[in-house]
């Protein structure tokens, strides 16, 4: 009887010494990662993240708690792709264009079959079978999960300091920027004008000095680097086509989270992407007037004409596709989608 109470006993110090060390146990550190991009705070970009940031700390009970550098204070978005790849940073949404060097699948909706198309042709393309396949490609050549849903940048658009563009006979002979690429380039000389690349920190001296008679960029950087007072008079919605950010994460931060946290994430970003697009386009009208509030003329032409302009400039494709080395099958998918 006594050896049965001092068993007794001895089990309900063990009992008592576990329940105390499960109490006294360090709470779950939360995941912290980082978020690269390297434009600045009131960019439609970075305020579609900061929405994603409260919104995955609040559904995730604070258990996931990214934090956005801004800028370029981390990196370029020309080199983030390869630092997730590496694992160096957790998170980026670079866009489409810089990452045609590392699949050329994504510089597609820069094709000429896309120049002057309605911006919810597009969406549905990219929200779709093209977008699926795009992602997919990316996650196997950079070592990425893609997230889900494109960010919207907007429509890249022509401006010239001099001469007003309301036919696309009205090209010939001009020198204008772009932000690089074949493509681009291919495309303006097929309007009949000669691309350059300048960077972009450089284009308003370019402007005041003559050394180009334009550029193409969107409505929101024209007036951020207020380039109106660079000398440009004049803007033509060519909608050359409608700049996208591509949500990924490293593979190595992504394999180190439980799979309700993964789920949250994909949840939180699949519901926030409408409203980051909301914001850029409210972003972009609201550059639109201003610049016109500025004195700047800008013509809309009809989607009818877009697409005259459009025939004019889709010879080149098939010599860009097979150059670019683009997915005949995705080519075709997104021709059957467009209606050519």
């Amino acid at each position: 009887m006594r050896k049965i109470c001092k068993n007794l006993c001895l089990m309900a110090v063990l009992v008592s010494l576990a329940l105390f060390a499960g109490s006294t146990k360090a709470p779950a550190q939360p995941y912290e990662f980082k978020i690269s991009v390297d434009t600045v705070p009131n960019h439609p970009r970075n305020m579609g993240l900061e929405i994603f940031i409260k919104e995955l700390e609040k559904r995730s009970g604070g258990k996931l708690t990214p934090k956005l550098y801004h800028s370029g204070q981390l990196y370029k978005d020309a080199h983030v792709a390869k630092a997730l790849g590496m694992g160096t940073v957790e998170m980026a949404v670079p866009g489409n264009w810089v990452l045609e060097g590392i699949d050329t699948n994504t510089s597609l909706t820069m094709l000429p079959m896309f120049f002057g198309q309605p911006g919810e042709i597009t969406e549905k393309l990219i929200d779709g079978k093209v977008g699926e396949a795009v992602a997919k490609s990316l996650e196997k050549k950079l070592n990425v999960k893609a997230l889900g849903r494109w960010y919207e940048l907007g429509y890249d658009n022509c401006w010239t300091i001099k001469r007003k563009v309301t036919k696309v006979e009205e090209f010939k002979g001009l020198k204008m920027r772009h932000s690089g690429g074949s493509i681009p380039t291919e495309r303006f000389k097929a309007l009949g004008a000669t691309g350059v690349f300048i960077a972009w920190p450089d284009v308003p001296m370019a402007l005041v000095q003559g050394t180009v008679d334009g550029l193409a960029t969107t409505a929101k950087s024209a007036e951020s680097a207020k380039l109106h007072e660079a000398g440009v008079k004049y803007g033509v919605f060519t909608r050359n086509f409608m700049g996208y950010y591509i949500p990924m994460v490293s593979v190595k931060f992504w394999n180190s989270l439980p799979g309700d946290l993964q789920k949250t994430m994909l949840e939180v970003w699949k519901e926030h992407a409408t409203q980051q697009r909301e914001i850029a386009r409210r972003e972009q009208k609201d550059a639109e007037e201003f610049l016109k509030s500025k004195g700047v003329d800008i013509l809309y032409p009809s989607d009818e004409e877009l697409a005259k302009w459009r025939k004019h400039i889709m010879p080149i494709q098939e010599k860009l596709i097979t150059e670019l080395k683009h997915d005949p099958e995705l080519v075709k998918i997104a021709m059957k989608e467009l209606g050519l």
